[in-house]
């Protein structure tokens, strides 16, 4: 088990099929979603923010009759901004060794899909399963198919998930819709890239206020003031103190 203490980015299918200007599975208004994503992927790089990345290899869509995503071709690429520099490409078979590290010694993985259901993968659904991230924030698609099913098998594992909403592709507004409303039945927390960023951005530690000085009356005689932690002999008081 890896246990993650904070979020983790479940990365789906960022490629030049779906996202790019020229690709053969373009997802409906695929180019609102790219300044979003590389505001996203510039807050990952710098906080170090593990990442979980897919990529479609060489499928039939059920609404397109050719192949999309054939390895090779430039529309099977991610998109480079979404490539980190420290990344582990993962081969595509039946196997479910995964490496021990974890996320120690690299920050993204990159797995291929045999299908839409990411949790067809055995090395996937490991990782998915196994990995106990604060919070898993989904980007990508498409999501009628792949970021659908996706997001339920994380929560049917009980992983706590949010969508960065204006970082998620659907390739069509009906079949969109539909599993929008789906997905908003569960409980989950939707988040715009920007959002994310200040949310789970670390923020500096307040400085501490110096020690206050106080005064008191004794015997009708205003005296010098004491430090907390000390006792009017000058003796260190019992108890610990902290000021806020």
């Amino acid at each position: 088990m890896t246990a993650i203490n904070g979020p983790a980015i479940l990365d789906l299918n960022t490629q030049y099929d779906l996202f790019g200007a020229e690709g053969h599975y373009r997802l409906f208004e695929a180019g609102t979603f790219l300044d979003p994503l590389k505001n996203l992927f510039k807050w990952i790089t710098q906080i170090g923010c593990p990442v979980v990345s897919t990529r479609l290899h060489n499928l039939t869509m059920l609404d397109y009759t050719k192949p999309i995503c054939v390895p090779g071709s430039p529309g099977y690429q991610k998109l480079e901004f979404t490539v980190l520099p420290s990344h582990l490409e993962l081969p595509m078979d039946c196997g479910t060794d995964i490496p021990v590290e974890g996320f120690r010694n690299t920050q993204q993985y990159i797995f291929d899909l045999p299908n839409v259901n990411p949790f067809n993968s055995p090395r996937l659904d490991r990782v998915l399963s196994e990995t106990e991230a604060t919070i898993w924030l989904v980007e990508g698609g498409p999501l009628e198919s792949c970021a659908r099913m996706a997001i339920l098998g994380l929560l049917q594992r009980r992983q706590k998930v949010a969508v960065i909403k204006d970082c998620l592709g659907q390739r069509d507004p009906y079949e969109g819709e539909l599993a929008l409303r789906q997905i908003e039945s569960k409980d989950i927390e939707w988040f715009t890239a920007a959002e994310v960023v200040d949310r789970f951005s670390r923020k500096p530690r307040p400085r501490k206020a110096g020690r206050m000085l106080r005064t008191f009356v004794h015997q009708g005689r205003m005296q010098p003031a004491y430090r907390s932690g000390a006792s009017r002999s000058g003796r260190p008081a019992a108890g610990r103190f902290r000021t806020q």
